[in-house]
């Protein structure tokens, strides 16, 4: 005669512990997805999953030390002070829609470097921003005078439209203009937040930011 087994901390149902790490997987997938699009991923973040990558694909009990990271990762997101235009001398197709597709030739703005290899900027060829490696470029000198128009978010997103093209933003975010379509009130623009880019409805949930001139 059989007798049921129960699962406990000392004896666990092997079935009950693959569908929950199955389950905790997913929850960390999206989890991991979301701070990735909004800029939250840190360099100890990044480290875990390393080390659980490790531990995964090897069977192998977590290094006691912490392995030397890439020099890509040791560089935190900045903001460029003054957009810079730079000069596509080879093409690029990303893997994804976050990417910009390249043609040598293309002018790109560039407004933010992601880490030493990876910069955030917009096609003026496409009408489209997105990530690029730095490497495919190269600076123009002397710069073009750009007129500079940013929105600060007022109050919080209201999603109209959930389509890849549409931007991300909370309240308080500062957007800045790319190019705006004919009607003049949707743009396309640069979540200096997030790094982000996509299109948005200027005339709700934004207020411009008037500049004043010296005396």
């Amino acid at each position: 005669m059989e007798t049921d087994s129960k699962s406990s901390p000392a004896n666990p149902d092997i079935k009950l512990v693959t569908i929950d790490v199955k389950m905790q997987i997913h929850t960390l997938h999206a989890k991991v997805t979301f701070l990735q699009e909004t800029g939250g991923m840190t360099e100890e973040i990044e480290r875990m999953m390393t080390e659980l990558t490790v531990l995964c694909n090897k069977g192998n009990s977590l290094p006691t030390t912490r392995p030397p990271a890439p020099a890509a990762t040791t560089v935190l997101p900045k903001l460029l002070v003054k957009a810079e235009t730079m000069q596509a001398h080879s093409e690029y197709a990303g893997p994804d829609w976050r990417y910009l597709l390249i043609m040598p030739g293309d002018t790109i703005i560039t407004y933010a470097h992601i880490n030493k290899v990876t910069a955030v900027g917009f096609n003026t060829r496409t009408n489209l921003g997105g990530r690029f490696p730095i490497d495919t470029t190269k600076k123009v000198d002397p710069q073009p005078h750009e007129k500079v128009e940013i929105f600060i978010v007022t109050s919080p997103a209201v999603l109209f439209d959930t389509s890849p093209s549409s931007l991300g933003y909370m309240t308080g975010h500062y957007v800045r203009v790319c190019r705006w379509e004919k009607d003049m009130h949707w743009a396309y623009g640069f979540n200096l937040s997030t790094l982000a880019m996509g299109r948005f409805d200027v005339r709700y949930q934004f207020k411009k930011v008037e500049w004043h001139e010296e005396t």
